[in-house]
């Protein structure tokens, strides 16, 4: 058996990972020995730990994959194609080619699994988790209160579920979510969707769907023949009261989309559709927003009439380049003449206007840069959920001062002439009562520390909030711990404050630049609530 094990071993060294017929093959040329012979030794090999195998996870003619630990399964899958119409594969696939692990988001559009329960009796997302569970296949972990599905190192080996890299896999999704917002943004700008019509979720919603079903964002398309009524529909004078065909969109912009992601849509809006094929002038359309797509990818979603849009054929290399670049931005080594250099090649192409959360990230990692000079180590977008409630929150800027205290930032990239107003309650959107009422509570309950809050915009406050803002920053209890920092020193910097700060030390030399080229008054007067 020890021949035999020496044998299976320099094999899957030199051939692997193997199908168990290959490994069956050369089992039995090399020792000359019956084909039934080689696989009970294969098998037995197996069970012994001599290498591994990917079964319960079965492919062509219903055979396991062997391999060896330190082996990466991505090529031989690639060369073996498994068939992604089985869900099991194809959570697979994703799983060995995306680091061994999926956050909720991810796993519920991959295996097409339903979220909402109350819209579907088909089979959901929790039961095929459950059903990978119980074959020893995942587990599941918590991140900053979101379910993450791993796989078991002993069948997929190149398992990187560091807290490093589950950071930067929210900070990859939530990316992806920003940026989808200025594409649809562009979809209703070319009529292609309705005004208002769409709605995007975080990967923190990963419990909502559109008839129970996961996707990046739903929109609605009001074009000619792609619409129902029951009122009167003249050539001319066309009914006001319609019902768009839904649109489904898949966005992955952080990465190169893969032939799983693709079948993971195809199964979702084939289950979808069924409700509405009957009506001639109601259909779904799928679209796939992507930065880069394999070329099997791309056949599979061209022959299954999916649009796909590549960001390059849409709005020119340079902005690509420039949306990669802030993508790959370090938080805790921030280069600003970097930062700088991607808001000029954006503004070179003239597309600038159509991402509007390209200069937001900007003055994120801006702000954070500030931080970093000042010796801290900061984190961008972090999201908590409540220990005391259901209710959930991210905050643009964090930064862990000691065992006590944390600095939670809120950052408002806009245009000088803009106004942050106060907010009539903590629900309201980019208010300053949200970020303090809210957002600053949720994370003080979920890290158990005490919130040092800091309300950053390049725009200005309204007369109401900076009262509030002026009666917080007197606080005692905010006054005597604000007296240890050189920065923050104040619980708000407006425009002029931080040019203060920019203006004092040579290294903010390119803050300053960025502050005056890039965030000017365009619209004197306006405020956002």
């Amino acid at each position: 058996m020890v021949k035999y094990k020496d044998d299976c071993i320099e094999m899957l060294k030199s051939k692997g990972p193997l199908l168990g017929s290959e490994l069956n093959k050369y089992l039995v040329e090399r020792c000359s020995i019956k084909p039934n012979n080689a696989r009970q030794i294969i098998l037995r090999l197996k069970n012994q730990g001599a290498f591994y195998s990917t079964d319960p996870v079965k492919f062509r003619h219903n055979q396991v994959l062997y391999f060896l630990p330190s082996q990466s399964l991505k090529s031989k899958l690639k060369e073996i194609f498994p068939d992604h119409a089985v869900t099991i594969q194809r959570v697979y696939q994703a799983l060995v080619e995306e680091q061994g692990f999926l956050f909720w988001s991810e796993f519920g559009k991959i295996s097409a699994g339903v979220v909402d329960p109350s819209k579907s009796e088909r089979k959901t997302a929790k039961e095929i988790f459950d059903d990978l569970y119980n074959l020893g296949i995942v587990e599941k972990i918590e991140f900053n209160g979101i379910p993450v599905i791993v796989a078991k190192r002993d069948w997929v080996p190149n398992v990187d579920a560091s807290q490093k890299e589950l950071y930067k896999r929210v900070q990859d999704l939530s990316f992806n979510q920003q940026f989808t917002k200025d594409l649809l943004n562009w979809l209703e700008k070319m009529n292609f969707v309705g005004w208002n019509s769409s709605y995007i979720t975080d990967v923190d919603d990963y419990e909502q769907g559109y008839n129970g079903f996961y996707c990046d964002a739903i929109s609605y398309c009001y074009l000619w023949g792609l619409y129902r009524t029951n009122n009167k529909d003249e050539l001319y004078e066309p009914s006001l009261g319609k019902a768009g065909s839904p649109v489904v969109i898949e966005s992955i912009l952080h990465r190169k989309t893969k032939r799983h992601d693709i079948s993971g849509l195809i199964n979702r809006v084939s289950n979808l559709y069924g409700p509405v094929k009957g009506d001639k002038n109601f259909k779904i359309i799928p679209i796939c927003f992507v930065d880069t797509i394999e070329t099997d990818a791309y056949e599979l979603a061209r022959a299954r009439g999916i649009m796909v849009m590549m960001l390059r054929d849409v709005f020119g290399t340079k902005m690509v380049e420039s949306l990669k670049a802030i993508r790959e931005v370090d938080p805790q080594n921030v280069d600003p003449i970097a930062l700088a250099k991607i808001l000029d090649n954006a503004s070179e192409t003239g597309q600038d206007g159509k991402f509007g959360s390209l200069k937001g990230y900007v003055f994120n990692f801006l702000i954070a840069s500030v931080f970093s000079e000042y010796g801290y180590k900061p984190r961008i977008g972090v999201k908590y959920e409540d220990t005391q409630s259901d209710k959930k929150c991210e905050c643009d800027i964090v930064v862990s001062v000691d065992e006590d205290y944390i600095i939670a930032c809120e950052v408002k990239g806009y245009n000088k002439g803009i106004e942050v107003l106060l907010g009539s309650s903590e629900e309201d959107e980019a208010s300053v009562k949200k970020f303090f009422e809210k957002t600053c509570r949720i994370i003080q309950n979920r890290t158990g520390k005490t919130v040092i809050p800091v309300f950053i915009t390049s725009a200005s406050f309204s007369e109401d909030a900076l009262l509030y803002l002026e009666k917080r920053n007197n606080g005692k209890k905010i006054k005597r711990i604000l007296e240890d920092f050189n920065f923050p020193s104040s619980v708000y910097y407006d425009r002029e404050a931080l040019m203060k700060i920019f203006s004092n030390k040579s290294k903010f030399t390119e803050h300053k630049r960025v502050l005056k080229e890039f965030f000017i008054d365009l619209a004197k007067g306006r405020k956002i609530i």
